[in-house]
């Protein structure tokens, strides 16, 4: 099939695991229950790989290294690295109305040079079950049980590279070919390391409640926590560029999350057996960087950003034919600017002389004229900038959305009688923006992939179609940023939606018919999945649940390079939703 080489990978991997505990219970006059826990955990990874290769296989029927004759290649690599944790843990219960709880880890990682690699956390809950007191008991019938409780915890992770607190060089081999004959060698400069570079620590905070009401019918839970994660391991981006070498990570990242959760849920049962059901849960959170080195760019993280925020320009309008100046022959009228960033630049003359030009926000052949977006100026210096793209001088530049999902809901609805059974189920995004980066969501993307979304080519700006959504049609390649396309409040995408995820109708047979054939339980059933979508996408052809479930927990996305977004970051391509029904039997013997 034209592949002229042979290739073979041997890898070898080694994962050893060591859980230990003991417990002992304890039990003083029937109201005093303790019980005690001690425990180790020890973790080992051992891996090492390698990888020959030659070219030019004589042989293609019987591939062997003997057998080709042409370069020949070696790689290979190991790695290494263990973890080993003591833990303790005691619980306390006072007659089944205070509850405790309090334990203490002492971990241990190779990740971590030898003076960094050993850290404390402890973490503590208490509950109150307030209806077990006397003074419930008149209400019980109303309030069946109330539950107050809170905790707080530290914990450490060490998931990130087994050499940061170790200055290494690379090294290779180069095309090119020295007087010996062979390729030459290089050696790269040594990387910068933080050597004390150690954990990063994790606290939540969460108080809350669990309640049931009616006879247990009614179920209500709430919780609020706050997740600090401190020592944050990032990049110390305050150097020059005649360092020499790469940033080095270290402890210099804060951030915090606050966050709530609500739930309710319901269940009844008539006396002529119907059984109805309910609950619905909402959620919100919203996460900020208290420190990320010394970062200050907008496209950075910086002190104080709300993780995923999206700056980008405020739209005014479409540029209009009386916004320009023209000559005797009905020309636009041209002149270069005279002063601010976009000095030099050749603009359209604009028929206000008082009107922000956008010099600055040309590229190319591309001069803004009729049909283009006119943005607004709202620093007020009389041009369209970004200013730095920094925090302390962001143009015009605003937060104009955020990707992060906010105010996510369910809610599921259910009933059975006499064998029958129903259910049905939504779920849905309440706040996310994104912007467009594919040909199906943002107008003017790589225009010569052959496939736009159909609103692109039916509401854009022409001489006969002024009022248009669009601006006037313009190649941006692969760019996401350009021209007209500019990052802007008028062209975000709203993903908030509400969804049908499924739909269940079943029949259980009478247990007297299916046990006569020695089966226990014969239900046949039919589903639904995905019939109706609520969005405000306006017939963008992607699934707003697949981009919202795709974005990056925040934490993880900061700690993690290897974490991607959706699609690889590409809004639009990806699996769409699809609608299903299933129909089947299920049995139990």
């Amino acid at each position: 099939s034209g592949i002229d080489l042979i290739d073979r990978y041997t890898q070898n991997e080694m994962r050893n695991t060591i859980n230990a505990y003991t417990t002992y219970e304890l039990n003083l006059n029937k109201v005093h229950n303790f019980k005690f826990m001690l425990g180790m955990n020890r973790v080992t990874y051992d891996m090492e790989y390698s990888q020959a290769r030659r070219t030019t296989v004589n042989e293609l029927d019987n591939p062997q290294f003997n057998f080709a004759t042409g370069d020949q290649y070696v790689w290979g690599d190991k790695d290494w690295n263990a973890q080993l944790g003591y833990f303790g843990r005691i619980n306390y219960d006072y007659a089944g109305k205070y509850l405790l709880e309090a334990n203490l880890r002492y971990d241990g990682t190779s990740i971590f040079g030898k003076n960094s690699r050993w850290r404390w956390y402890p973490s503590f809950s208490g509950g109150w079950r307030v209806s077990e007191e006397e003074f419930m008991e008149p209400i019980k019938n109303i309030v069946y049980s109330l539950k107050l409780r809170s905790s707080w915890g530290k914990i450490g992770d060490q998931t990130v590279s087994n050499s940061l607190y170790l200055s290494t060089i690379d090294t290779g081999t180069t095309s090119w070919i020295g007087s010996d004959g062979n390729y030459t060698s290089y050696v790269g400069t040594p990387s910068s390391v933080a050597s004390d570079i150690t954990w990063q620590d994790i606290t939540t905070f969460d108080i809350g409640l669990d309640a049931r009401f009616l006879n247990g019918e009614l179920g209500f839970s709430f919780d609020w926590y706050r997740r600090k994660t401190e020592n944050m391991i990032v990049p110390n981006q305050d150097l020059t560029y005649s360092y020499g070498t790469s940033s080095l990570k270290g402890n210099y990242g804060n951030l915090h999350t606050d966050g709530w959760e609500i739930a309710l849920d319901y269940s009844h049962r008539f006396n002529n057996g119907l059984r109805i059901s309910a609950n619905a849960a909402l959620s919100d959170f919203k996460t900020i960087i208290d420190d990320y080195g010394n970062v200050n760019g907008l496209t950075s993280y910086y002190k104080g950003k709300v993780y995923g925020d999206i700056w980008g320009f405020k739209v005014d309008r479409l540029y209009q034919n009386t916004d320009f100046v023209y000559d005797s022959n009905g020309n636009l009228v041209t002149e270069v600017v005279t002063s601010g960033k976009g000095k030099g630049v050749t603009i359209n003359k604009l028929s206000d002389s008082n009107a922000p030009n956008q010099g600055y926000l040309q590229s190319g052949s591309l001069v803004f004229g009729p049909g283009d977006v006119k943005y607004k100026d709202l620093d007020g210096d009389g041009e369209i900038t970004q200013g730095d793209n920094t925090i302390d001088n962001h143009g015009d530049k605003v937060v104009i959305g955020n990707s992060t999902p906010r105010y996510q809901y369910s809610f599921r609805l259910g009933a059975d009688y006499k064998g029958f059974d129903f259910s049905i189920f939504f779920q849905g995004v309440g706040k996310c923006d994104q912007w467009g980066s594919s040909s199906l969501t943002l107008a003017g993307f790589n225009t010569g992939d052959g496939a736009i979304a159909k609103r692109f080519s039916t509401n854009y700006w022409t001489e006969e179609n002024t009022n248009a959504f669009y601006p006037r049609a313009t190649n941006l390649s692969n760019s996401t940023d350009l021209f007209n396309m500019r990052i802007s409040d008028r062209y975000l995408l709203n993903m908030a939606y509400l969804r049908l995820k499924n739909i269940t109708f079943g029949y259980t047979l009478p247990a007297m018919i299916t046990k006569k054939a020695l089966i226990q339980k014969v239900r046949v059933y039919a589903s639904f999945e995905n019939l109706l979508t609520f969005d405000h996408l306006d017939g963008t052809p992607i699934d707003p649940e697949s981009a919202v479930i795709g974005t990056t927990d925040s934490y993880e996305y900061l700690t993690n390079s290897s974490t991607s977004n959706y699609a690889g970051g590409r809004v639009g391509i990806g699996t769409p939703a699809f609608k299903s029904m299933s129909i089947g039997i299920q049995l139990t013997f």
